[in-house]
């Protein structure tokens, strides 16, 4: 099944995203409802390890620091690739959410090797360092980046049958930014959590969570979606 899809994702991360929608035969409709602003922040020199826990985190870290040296330990795959291809040596997946960063974390390190930080923006729903904490460790946070929210949404959006929602901030945007009497679509988000703030919104014709939290499982998902049949079919632009 074949949708024009809303992607609200930053540019550089939305284009990626537009690409493998193109590939699996739908048509992406860019509208950034968020701009990625850097922030100095200052690594500790020495570090047992870091953690990342997004793309934008794992982008703003290769920036801050020249060292590549550090184990790095990724939410998921994305994320770990992202800082593979910036030269990382010791990178691994935890291959889902805080919550398995957190365990990955725990079954990797160890608390008498030195300080763990988490290369973060500056809003969290949740620290994958809090069970490090009660374990014993010495954590330490470094916040990269922040996200400025555009409200703005083009014509063609409206024409779109879907749109993919990445995290809660992504669906909170989205909420806020479809104007009334918008015709309704197909919601496909990363987990059930960036589902929540758009249980009652009026143009959500369903909702759709993934059963993993990666953007391939999001897309297997949309594949089998079927379109609003209230949705207009009109072309775009």
């Amino acid at each position: 099944m074949s949708h024009r899809v809303l992607v609200t994702r930053a540019a550089a991360q939305g284009e990626g995203t537009a690409a493998r929608l193109r590939a699996r035969g739908h048509t992406a409709v860019l509208a950034p409802l968020v701009r990625i602003e850097r922030m100095a922040a200052r690594l500790p020199p020495a570090l047992q390890a870091i953690l990342a826990t997004s793309r934008n985190g794992a982008e703003a870290l290769a920036e801050a620091t020249g060292r590549r040296d550090v184990p790095v330990l990724a939410v998921g795959e994305a994320t770990a690739r992202t800082l593979r291809e910036a030269g990382f040596a010791d990178v691994r997946s935890a291959n889902g959410d805080a919550d398995a960063l957190a365990a990955l974390a725990l079954a990797a390190l160890a608390p008498d090797r030195g300080p763990v930080l988490h290369a973060r923006g500056a809003e969290i729903r949740r620290s994958p360092l809090d069970p490090l904490r009660a374990a014993g460790f010495e954590t330490a946070e470094a916040v990269l980046y922040r996200t400025a929210a555009l409200d703005t949404l083009p014509p063609e959006a409206l024409a779109c049958t879907a749109a993919l929602v990445h995290s809660p901030g992504s669906a909170r945007r989205l909420h806020d930014a479809m104007p009334p009497g918008a015709p309704r679509l197909a919601v496909v988000a990363i987990s059930e959590a960036a589902l929540l703030p758009l249980r009652d919104a009026p143009f959500a014709a369903s909702l759709h969570a993934a059963a993993h939290p990666s953007e391939e499982a999001m897309l297997d998902l949309l594949d089998d979606v079927p379109k609003n049949p209230v949705a207009p079919d009109v072309p775009l632009g």
